[in-house]
């Protein structure tokens, strides 16, 4: 690579396979990195090795080379591991994925070539097939043993980086629908995503499509996929296609293709979409929106307020504490109140248009007895999916004429 310094990074965390990408300033456009130079070899799999009484380890290709050759022990299924706390058996040891998620990671990047990983990187998106809450704790941990800022670290699901990647292109790429088709061995399955420009700011969707068995035939096949084809677009207008998996081969469409083409249709096909939409995505979070009055709207984005009824100067307000458009995994809130004459909480909840919100109340039991305004609350907020919202409430007393109790209240709000 060409850069050593303010380093835009794209990595794809996948199921199988992973694959990393950096910003080229020249080109303007994302780079993938070859595990073997001069080749175009871009996915290595997803697995470390560790030589046996000893911390060293491998990644990728060269992993699965020692566990193979040299009696290392083989860590595959690292991004399924990350979707769980549970420990994994190293040798005689209970390992935390995040510390696992750490090594791949970190000898993964070396694959850049900088000299400091942590001065030179400015921002890195790590793209991931979806997202739980263990997985971004996961991941957030690992770069902390990575001791990389959390400014620079950033997460996203396939469907956002399939989102970075179609408003990277020409505008007029994406001037209709958007189709994505993922080829595996023996399914097809269809997304899609569409831009509502009623809307201000315009909003952008992906949403899923049909799904097919793929024949082992070629002819079946080519068949099979054909009729996913028409089923999906039906009368639609599409301006673009992306082609992503290891099932697709030139080989056998032959009346797929030009029924992808049909229309004047832009068809790309590659495996590299997701990283690259990463990489993308990482530098709109660097370096400020790609397109300006567009927004993305999928399925990690929270889309409903929250927030608090107070009371301010003697009257009822709105607090709010979470605005939507923000992803679940980043929304988080940390305040403290005054309580008045009242043993409850009242939290407010709904879309932003809406004329109602939903009330949930929070009992605080065992609080002591104080006058109004001698109870200093801290609260804690923080997402645990898009729709579970963990809610904790400590007494911290008010001085010493009422010390905290040492209360903690835990309550998950469902909306």
């Amino acid at each position: 690579m060409n850069e050593v310094r303010n380093i835009i990074v794209g990595f794809e965390l996948g199921e199988r396979t992973s694959q990393i990408c950096y910003y080229d300033r020249t080109e303007e456009e994302p780079v993938s990195l070859s595990v073997r130079a001069g080749q175009s070899q871009y996915a290595f799999p997803t697995c470390i090795s560790k030589k046996p009484g000893e911390e060293i380890y491998h990644y990728g290709v060269e992993a699965e080379y020692f566990a193979a050759h040299q009696d290392e022990i083989l860590i595959d299924r690292l991004y399924e591991r990350c979707l769980s706390r549970e420990k994994v058996q190293v040798e005689d040891q209970l390992t935390e994925p995040a510390r696992l998620a750490a090594v791949f990671l970190g000898q993964a990047l070396g694959m850049l070539g900088a000299n400091n990983l942590l001065k030179n990187i400015s921002g890195i998106m790590v793209t991931v097939p979806r997202l739980n809450k263990a997985l971004v704790d996961n991941l957030k941990e690992a770069f902390q043993i990575l001791k990389f800022p959390a400014g620079r670290c950033f997460l996203q699901n396939y469907d956002e980086s399939f989102y970075y990647y179609t408003i990277s292109q020409k505008p007029e790429f994406w001037s209709r629908k958007v189709g994505l088709f993922t080829l595996e061995s023996d399914e097809a399955a269809f997304r899609h995503l569409e831009i509502d420009r009623q809307s201000k700011p315009a909003a952008a969707l992906v949403k899923a499509g049909k799904r097919a068995a793929l024949d082992t035939s070629w002819e079946n096949r080519d068949v099979d996929f054909c009729r996913l084809i028409q089923e999906s677009f039906g009368n639609d207008i599409y301006s673009g296609v992306f082609l992503v998996g290891d099932g697709f081969d030139k080989e056998w469409a032959v009346r797929s293709i030009p029924l992808l083409c049909k229309n004047q249709r832009h068809v790309f096909y590659g495996n590299n979409l997701y990283c690259k939409g990463a990489c993308y995505g990482a530098k709109e979070k660097v370096e400020g929106r790609l397109v300006k009055d567009l927004s993305y709207q999928g399925e990690d984005i929270v889309t409903a307020m929250l927030g608090m009824e107070m009371l301010v100067s003697g009257v009822h307000s709105y607090y709010p504490l979470v605005e939507p458009g923000i992803h679940w995994y980043e929304a988080k809130k940390e305040f403290e109140i005054l309580l008045e004459d009242t043993m409850e909480l009242v939290f407010l909840a709904g879309e932003p248009k809406s004329p109602r919100l939903q009330r949930y109340s929070m009992a605080l039991p065992g609080l002591p007895k104080r006058p109004p305004r001698a109870t200093r609350l801290k609260i804690r907020l923080e997402f645990e999916s898009l729709n579970h919202i963990h809610i904790q409430v400590t007494d911290l007393g008010l001085g010493e004429l009422y010390p905290a109790s040492g209360c903690v209240w835990n309550e998950t709000l469902v909306q």
